[in-house]
């Protein structure tokens, strides 16, 4: 699970297959967590060597 919110890069989350993802609250600064436009895309971690295969991002905004 990756995640970008408004002027950040993408950050990511490891989690197993069927399983809920917790995200570490405490690196978010307080610009992040109080943001209106955010974006979530799901990816394949492949390894070093091959890129990574990301879903298409899903932008999220109120």
């Amino acid at each position: 699970m990756q995640v970008r919110v408004e002027g950040h890069n993408w950050v990511r989350y490891y989690g197993k297959q069927r399983q809920t993802v917790s995200m570490h609250h405490f690196n978010w600064d307080g610009a992040q967590r109080y943001t209106d436009d955010a974006e979530v895309r799901a990816c394949r971690d492949l390894g070093a060597v091959v890129p990574d295969n990301c879903s298409v991002p899903r932008h999220f905004e109120p």
